[in-house]
């Protein structure tokens, strides 16, 4: 036993077992080749990775002696062991999951307990590494013994001797200690078991390829038959679907027929005018009679045989010679008169729908047909039945095509005519559009003129303005002298008259100190005189001061009425001024505003101001002046305009009103030119209009591909060019809506209207907007939606400039929410019910020094746009004038990053158009001795 511990026969051990096992590993590996069998492909990996790591310790352990070799060279004979049992053993043939979790753990707690020992030595592991490989020896061959064979002896045996060789090992090992340092007799029985393997495997791969080569026999003497007919089938399919006629088809089908199956005759009949109770026999071949045949109908009824296999739609087979009538009357239709033989009656079927019949048959050599041949003619049936609707298709869609080529020319000519309908049109829109932005240069230089004089206008009513303001403020400080004076006697009325005369002489001192004043660079002769008289005029107020301190005490008369200096200057102001008392009564009149009533100075004093103009709007003003603070109206008066401003003058002790100051001024031409303005936006907006209705319903034409087909890039401009159309439609719309509004033309007929239609209609309108976009639009309604009492032109502009401006400020891709709800208001005496709108964007929200520019129309003319909206015009103005006109309200939400919604709220009247409303009942009557039962 010492010679097995020597280095020349480790390394002849080492090699002797990997030329084993490799030849092993190429014996599967070839046979897992040729048949891809399961357990080839096992034993070909087991015996694979057996060699490497056999080869891997010839590399590196032949050679060497090193203390663990004993307990190595164990460790692997359990894991050769695993991997066996793993490639042989039938347990594991159809549980793949299972036998690789086996060998991947059995390597595993091989490798983890070798390296453990390593770490921490352990004398009894190599015990267990013995009965470790015996148990895997045991269980791979009772798995083996349980299913065992004759073949399966020479494996059997290979491993029965690795597990004797262990069990050895395991009594034995400690006595040869002394003289080896390996692990002997685990050496040598796989020296002895695994040559033994091979031969296994070796004589399981000529088993199998003997079996196979008896399979392969077997099924070559088989499939002749059935090789034949296939090749038949073939030839006669190419017969049948070489022609897409239907007659073609037919008449090269019932060849087909004979050819491949070498039959004497063969028919195919198909229902007359799509009648099943008539066939028609529209082809037959017989290779004994020559032409194409006579094509004859025959009713169903009297052909028993065809009726039946129609009916259950299966072959009917008749191999015995009939001389019936029928039988003979189809052979005499195939051209076999006085002959009868073996007929097949095989339904031309396709999708569990009958075509036709096909008819073979042996007129001549009476030879019977075989099941090959039935089944070849089912399977030609079939073949038959999609050339045929092949054929009729081929035959309907060319008639198709024979009727859409004949509409395409139609369209092509009313394409042409159109389009030179289109181009005329195009002609005269260009040729309006030049004529228009002619007439649209004169009206922009006018404007540019009327800008000039208005702006000149602006100034000159400023100044008015800061004289007014001026003026008013002394008249408040006069009314409160004047109030400081009421209680002054009468007894000192002499002493007032003179003081109004000194004031008199005074004022006319003063005119005449203005004239030297404006002369004084005329005539230098006049200079002394001027400082004279302004000397004196210095006095004369002097005195005037002391005089009226001194009268203040006894006068009853406002301070306003008897001062020079107020007086002149409110008779210098080129607007026209009325004073009043708390009463109503004109107690001071200028010299401007007498000129604008064309009266008298002493027919306008006293005189009440309701007489002044009888008009509505100037009595509401009246009544507006106790609760605001300043009112604007107008008046016309003798065919001019009149505007005028109403302030009260307010006690500044008590804070109550002790009359009112009116500041007139004519506005005749300001209203002109305001009114022609206004008659020239509205003309140029209605020519506008009509150009673009027509450029819109072309445009959708060229959508709706009514004149032909159009590419998506194409769809994409035309998109573009819609909804910008809309944008201007919209443009004209704003344009209009503040022309009505500032000529006071603004008409509301209120109508009980649905919201919810003209939410949608709205919504339509703007689909062109939206899907250039590409903005997601939801929209929210409730179930029931009361009617709502407002002018329906009036909601579809409100619903149109508040959704314009949601998709102009929401990006591309975003999304905007049209949401509807009825609220609900008790805070009254009385219920009311309001239908509220909210329009929300993804516009990025409102800077918070914007939100006061929002709904002011006037801002957006001269500065940059309001960061988070999209309404770069009036449209958002409008809407509010039109709401509040409606008695409603709208307001705004915005926070920056995410958008802003508006909202606003319209009055629901649940008793409008209530026929109870239009019924007059007069009060009950308690004293009337009449009643009515």
């Amino acid at each position: 036993m010492s010679i097995l511990s020597t280095s020349g026969f480790s390394l002849a051990y080492y090699l002797f077992t990997f030329f084993a096992i490799e030849s092993a590993f190429f014996v599967a590996l070839g046979h897992w080749r040729r048949n891809l069998s399961l357990k080839a492909r096992r034993l070909a990996i087991a015996f694979g990775v057996l060699g490497a790591l056999r080869f891997l310790f010839l590399l590196i352990f032949a050679l060497q002696a090193i203390a663990s070799k004993i307990l190595l060279e164990e460790a692997l004979a359990v894991f050769s062991m695993g991997v066996l049992t793993w490639g042989f053993s039938p347990f594991f043939g159809a549980r793949s999951t299972k036998s690789t979790n086996f060998v991947i753990a059995n390597s595993l707690l091989t490798l983890g307990l070798f390296s453990l020992s390593l770490i921490i030595p352990f004398n009894g592991l190599s015990v267990i590494f013995l009965l470790w490989q015996i148990g895997l020896g045991i269980f791979l061959l009772t798995t083996m013994l349980r299913e065992f064979t004759q073949e399966q002896f020479l494996t059997v045996f290979g491993i029965a001797v690795l597990t004797v060789g262990a069990a050895l090992q395991l009594a034995l090992g400690n006595s040869l200690a002394s003289t080896a340092n390996n692990a002997a007799f685990i050496r040598l029985a796989e020296m002895i078991a695994y040559p033994i393997l091979v031969i296994a495997t070796y004589q399981e791969v000529i088993e199998a390829l003997n079996l196979q080569s008896v399979a392969l026999k077997n099924l070559s003497q088989t499939s002749q038959e059935e090789i034949k007919g296939l090749i038949s089938l073939f030839e006669a399919t190419k017969d049948i679907t070489s022609s897409l006629s239907l007659p073609e088809v037919v008449d090269g089908a019932a060849k087909g027929v004979v050819s491949a199956l070498n039959v004497d005759q063969c028919a195919i009949a198909l229902p007359e005018d799509g009648d099943p109770s008539l066939m028609r026999m529209v082809a037959t071949y017989n290779p004994r009679r020559e032409g194409r045949g006579e094509a004859i109908t025959f009713p169903v009824n009297e052909q028993q045989a065809i009726k039946h296999a129609l009916e259950r739609l299966r072959q009917v087979e008749l191999n015995d010679s009939y001389d019936s009538p029928q039988i003979k009357f189809l052979f005499a239709m195939m051209g076999a008169r006085d002959q009868t033989g073996p007929l097949i009656f095989q339904p031309i079927v396709l999708n569990e729908k009958s075509l036709g019949i096909l008819i073979v048959g042996n007129a001549y050599s009476k030879r019977p047909f075989s099941l090959t041949e039935a089944q070849l003619i089912k399977t030609m049936a079939h073949q038959i039945a999609i050339a045929i609707d092949n054929a009729r298709s081929y035959h309907a869609l060319t008639t198709k095509s024979q009727q859409l080529a004949w509409t395409l020319r139609n369209s092509e000519q009313s394409a042409e005519r159109r389009t030179a309908a289109l181009e005329a049109e195009l002609k005269k829109s260009r040729e309006e559009v030049i004529m228009i932005s002619q007439r649209l240069y004169e009206q922009e230089t006018l404007a540019r003129k009327s800008q000039k004089d208005l702006t000149e206008y602006q100034k000159h009513t400023e100044q008015t303005s800061r004289q007014l303001r001026v003026t008013h403020k002394k008249l408040e400080e006069l009314t409160h002298e004047n109030q400081q004076l009421s209680g002054l006697t009468a007894s000192h009325k002499k002493q007032l008259e003179k003081l109004q005369k000194t004031e008199k002489e005074m004022q006319v001192l003063k005119d005449r100190v203005n004239e030297l004043h404006l002369e004084a660079a005329e005539a230098e002769k006049f200079k002394q005189a001027l400082e004279t008289a302004q000397d004196r005029s210095r006095n004369l107020a002097k005195a005037l001061r002391i005089n009226r301190a001194k009268l203040q005490k006894v006068a009853n008369m406002p301070v306003a009425m008897t001062s020079p200096q107020v007086g002149a200057e409110l008779e210098n102001l080129a607007c026209g001024v009325l004073v009043s008392d708390s009463n109503g009564y004109i107690s001071r009149v200028n010299k401007a505003s007498v000129q604008l009533f064309g009266l008298a100075t002493n027919e306008l004093m006293g005189k009440k101001l309701s007489d002044i103009d009888s008009t509505q709007e100037w009595l509401n003003a009246l009544q507006k002046i106790t609760e605001e603070s300043l009112v604007s109206t107008t008046l016309t008066i003798n065919d001019q305009i009149i505007k005028a401003t109403i302030s009260p003058i307010t006690d500044p002790e008590n804070g109550q009103s002790s009359g009112n100051v009116i500041i007139l001024y004519d506005a005749t031409e300001e209203f002109e030119t305001q009114q022609a303005r206004d008659e020239f936006v509205a003309s140029l907006a209605q020519e506008l209009r009509t150009p673009m209705t027509s450029i819109i319903g072309y445009i959708d034409l060229l959508l709706g591909e009514s004149v032909g087909m159009i590419g998506d890039m194409q769809r994409k401009f035309l998109q573009r060019a819609k909804a910008n159309v809309e944008r201007m439609d919209g443009l004209l719309n704003d344009l209009i809506g503040v022309a009505a509004i500032d000529a006071g033309q603004l008409e509301i007929a209120p109508a009980s209207i649905d919201m919810a239609e003209i939410i949608e209609d709205v919504i339509l309108g703007a689909k062109a907007q939206l899907e250039e976009k590409e903005i997601q639009l939801s929209l929210n309604l409730p179930d029931e939606i009361p009617p709502v009492e407002a002018d329906p032109n009036s909601m579809q502009q409100i619903m149109a400039n508040l959704l314009n401006n949601a998709v102009k400020c929401t990006p591309s891709g975003g999304k905007i929410e049209v949401k509807a709800t009825v609220i609900q208001n008790d805070s009254l005496s009385v219920d009311e019910r309001w239908f509220k709108i909210s329009i929300t964007d993804s516009g990025g929200g409102i800077a918070e020094n914007d939100i006061a520019k929002v709904f002011d129309r006037f801002y957006k003319a001269d500065h940059p746009l309001v960061q988070g909206l999209g309404e770069t015009g009036v449209g958002l103005s409008i809407v509010k004038y039109l709401i509040e006109a409606h008695k409603g309200e709208v307001w705004f939400d915005t926070e920056m990053g995410q958008g802003t919604i508006f909202h606003f709220v319209l009055p629901i009247k649940d008793y409008y158009n209530d026929p109870w409303d239009e019924i007059d009942i007069p009060p009950f009557d308690f004293n009337s001795d009449v009643q009515d039962y």
